[in-house]
């Protein structure tokens, strides 16, 4: 009886453990454990304990046919806050020994620093001997944002880590002065951007009347040591002429260049605002 009770504790502890939210000073300390070098790069994360948990993983998720891993590399690490989804993670390129191939194959994964597990969504794929994206994921980024062309990503002008830290700090100096939950979330400098965003739809989209509101949805960070960038997203409630029902479109918000942008175009045979992925998504 005794047993059960200590096992049914810790369970429960384990749970409640799992259930604790990330908080935005999590962001801001991860973001501050980046070394950089006298030219401003990043340096490659090399952590001990994280390889031996993608060593794990590796062995687990793939027994019966990887051998060992033969080397494991820092690739890049990526935040997502929403009202509704705090998350981030860092990518490894892992080279990998299959049995009974003699070429060396290579496969990504991810490690939660906030869950302290590792994750991956590559699959062995026999026919063609590589490990390949699974189908979900390839649809997931064939439907995404074009973060290149709209001159957010690989850009010349790098935004530094501090750029990120005060981005996140803003967060939190803005719920304390508005005095909100820890859930509520709201960017600094908000009634500049939605400024901002009301000229961009007028001027982008001329059979835009107006903007009625402007609501934050996201902010995204990446850090890797050839690229660094950050942006918010939100959503833009419009009247368009001729429709009676409110329309909604979604617009980027870059702090590096202080601009707006979108990949979203007016489709006249829908009658909305839809997202226009390019054939080319590299």
């Amino acid at each position: 009886m005794k047993n059960a009770l200590l096992v049914s504790f810790l369970f429960v502890n384990f749970l409640q453990a799992q259930l604790v939210p990330i908080k935005i000073e999590d962001f801001i300390n991860q973001h501050n454990s980046f070394e950089q070098n006298d030219a401003g790069e990043v340096n490659a994360i090399n952590d001990k304990e994280i390889n031996k948990l993608i060593r794990f993983f590796i062995q687990r998720k793939y027994y019966g046919f990887v051998e060992l891993t033969r080397s494991i590399v820092w690739d890049s690490y990526e935040t997502l806050i929403s009202p509704t989804n705090r998350n981030h993670n860092s990518k490894f390129i892992v080279q990998v020994k299959v049995k009974g191939i003699e070429r060396l194959k290579y496969l990504e994964v991810f490690y939660d620093p906030h869950k302290k597990n590792v994750n991956s969504y590559f699959e062995w794929d026999p026919r063609d001997e590589e490990f390949n994206l699974v189908d979900e994921q390839i649809i997931n980024k064939e439907k995404s944002s074009n973060l290149k062309k709209l001159e957010i990503a690989n850009q010349e002008n790098i935004p530094d880590i501090n750029d990120f830290i005060l981005q996140h700090q803003g967060f939190i100096d803005e719920r304390e002065r508005l005095n909100l939950s820890e859930k509520e979330i709201v960017p600094i400098n908000a009634a500049k951007i939605n400024e901002l965003i009301r000229t961009f739809n007028k001027s982008e989209f001329p059979n835009v009347e107006y903007t009625r509101n402007v609501i934050w949805n996201s902010y995204n960070t990446f850090v890797s040591p050839f690229d660094r960038f950050h942006f918010h997203t939100f959503i833009a409630q419009v009247k368009v002429e001729g429709i009676d029902k409110l329309k909604y479109l979604e617009v980027f918000y870059n702090p590096v260049s202080d601009k707006i942008i979108t990949d979203f175009k007016w489709i006249p045979e829908e009658n909305q605002f839809n997202r226009v992925i390019g054939e080319d998504q590299s």
